[in-house]
């Protein structure tokens, strides 16, 4: 660790008396004005999304329902949530080596011809079919060609009228280019190279993950639904002159994105590693429960990840790296996430319009093609 990070985590641990007097056990309540939220300014405005969201959801009753579940405040905060899903899901896939033969049609012997991931994620796929999963607006599966027909043993959900009723938006599934790239792309960029025979284990982690990312990629269904409400005149005009780059550039917003892929490297770093446990005081000495040592400590280790994760990955940092590399976590969402749930966007936006989008903005390409990922050195 350099001098300046060790520098830093001491003031931190100095400022132990500050830090009791704003979060004491008092002021943890289950409150949605908790400090634990409003402590980092990074995840405020995330935080702020949630609350809203649970406040709205809970207010006169403490069940909820699927409508709830889907409104679009909801929608806005669980875009944050699903960071630490995808995040979650990576770190565990990093686990095993890259283990090609998974990927590979007839790779595992016993499975004909199909490949031992194509055998797991379908198999899960129509489990989950049988249960409504991909009834959801916001499920799409990856074999939707194998799924069985629906049998009526169980109650329709009663989703909210989000989107539109268009069968060709509900027809957008951008789950093959995702396939294409997580294989071939994320995969090694996040795996050592090489075999250690563990296919299950790996095919399960895949499918996590495989799941995670589709689900993100798709809510650019209900992001462009938002957009185009938020400004109908201006969309269909740029649709009616076929004007794609026009459309994609009226729905960008470029410091929401660079936000995001601040938070996702930051959590990267700090989901990525373990916990510096030589500076985390035992729970069983702190008199009377007290957390004020251990909220300390674990203040020093937010700060000091967050310092990493601003840092050259190739830099004396390195040793130090956690489960996974951050830089690599960034690059995946700005190279692979962002840019499929904009293609989306701008797919769902010409049929919104009524026209169909062009030949470019297909569920098997990208428009900015990805052949491997080229993490960029942070500032």
């Amino acid at each position: 660790m350099t001098i300046a990070l060790r520098l830093l985590q001491a003031t931190v641990l100095l400022s132990s008396a500050q830090l009791a007097a704003a979060y004491t056990p008092s002021s943890m309540s289950t409150s949605t004005n908790s400090p634990r939220w409003s402590s980092t300014s990074l995840f405020s405005a995330a935080a702020q999304d949630v609350d809203s969201a649970a406040a709205t959801a809970t207010a006169s009753d403490d069940n909820i329902t699927t409508r709830d579940l889907l409104s679009l405040d909801y929608i806005r905060s669980t875009l944050i949530r699903q960071e630490e899903t995808i995040i979650f899901a990576l770190i565990e896939r990093a686990q095993f080596r890259q283990n090609r033969k998974v990927y590979e049609k007839g790779g595992v012997p016993g499975l004909g011809d199909t490949s031992f991931l194509e055998f797991m994620l379908s198999g899960t796929e129509k489990l989950h079919s049988a249960v409504r999963r991909y009834e959801s607006p916001e499920e799409h599966a990856f074999f939707p060609h194998l799924l069985p027909e629906r049998n009526d043993s169980m109650d329709h959900l009663d989703y909210p009228d989000l989107l539109s009723n268009d069968p060709a938006i509900n027809a957008l599934n951008w789950n093959p280019i995702l396939y294409e790239k997580y294989i071939n792309v994320i995969v090694p960029a996040i795996s050592a190279n090489g075999d250690d025979e563990q296919y299950g284990s790996t095919c399960v982690t895949d499918t996590a993950a495989l799941q995670a990312l589709s689900k993100r990629i798709h809510y650019g269904k209900f992001v462009a639904e938002s957009k185009y409400l938020s400004n109908p005149e201006g969309f269909q005009e740029l649709v009616d002159a076929g004007d794609a780059e026009g459309v994609m550039k009226l729905l960008t917003n470029a410091k929401v994105e660079e936000q995001v892929l601040t938070r996702a490297r930051l959590k990267a770093t700090t989901y990525g590693r373990e916990p510096m446990l030589s500076s985390f005081p035992m729970t069983r000495d702190a008199p009377n429960g007290d957390s004020t040592s251990i909220i300390a400590a674990a203040a020093a280790m937010a700060v000091v990840a967050a310092v990493e994760a601003m840092q050259d990955s190739t830099d004396d940092l390195d040793k130090l790296k956690g489960k996974v590399d951050p830089a690599i976590i960034e690059a995946i969402y700005r190279e692979l996430i962002i840019p499929m749930t904009k293609d989306i966007e701008v797919a769902y936006l010409f049929l919104r319009c009524g026209r169909e989008p062009p030949k470019e903005y297909a569920a098997d390409r990208m428009i900015i093609d990805v052949a491997k990922l080229s993490p960029r050195k942070a500032i």
